[in-house]
C-alpha cells in the first residue's frame, strides 16, 4: 500500500476515534463520510485496498451493513493476493458474529480467518485468531 493512501486512512480513523471519544456524534458521523468517500472514490481504481474497506467496516454501527463492507474488503483482499487483509477481514467478521451473539457463524469465520493465517508472517494476528478460536470451540 502506497504511505499517502495509508496515511488518509490512518488520519481518519483517527478522527472518528477523537470524535467517538468526547462523544460527538455529528463529527463522528462526518468523519465516517469522509471515509466512505475514499473508499468510493478508491474502488476498482489502482488505489483500492482491503485496509479501507475493514477500516470503514470497523466503524460502521449497523452490523449487517457492516458485514457487507467486510465482504468488499474480502474480494479486494483476494484480488491483490493479500492473505493478512483476508485473513484479518475474517477475523473481523468473527468479531461481529461474536456481537451478535451468533457463535456458530463466529466460529466458522474465525477458521476461515485462520486457514488464511496458515501462510503469513504476522504472530500478532495469528496469537489474535487461535485466542478467538480457543474462546469459541
Amino acid at each position: 500500500m502506497k504511505a499517502p493512501l495509508y496515511n488518509d486512512i490512518l488520519a481518519i480513523c483517527q478522527e472518528i476515534a477523537n470524535a467517538s471519544a468526547t462523544d460527538n456524534d455529528e463529527l463522528r458521523l462526518a468523519h465516517c463520510k469522509k471515509l466512505q468517500v475514499l473508499c468510493a472514490t478508491n474502488q476498482n481504481s489502482p488505489k483500492d485496498h482491503p485496509l479501507q474497506w475493514e477500516a470503514l467496516a470497523d466503524f460502521t454501527e449497523d452490523g449487517e451493513q457492516a458485514m457487507d463492507i467486510y465482504e468488499i474488503a474480502l474480494a479486494t483482499a483476494e484480488k491483490l493476493s493479500l492473505p493478512v487483509f483476508t485473513a484479518s477481514a475474517y477475523l473481523a467478521m468473527a468479531l461481529r458474529q461474536v456481537e451478535f451473539e451468533e457463535p456458530a457463524q463466529a466460529l466458522i469465520f474465525a477458521n476461515k480467518a485462520n486457514d488464511a493465517a496458515q501462510t503469513i508472517d504476522s504472530d500478532e494476528l495469528k496469537e489474535e485468531i487461535t485466542e478467538l478460536l480457543t474462546q469459541l470451540s
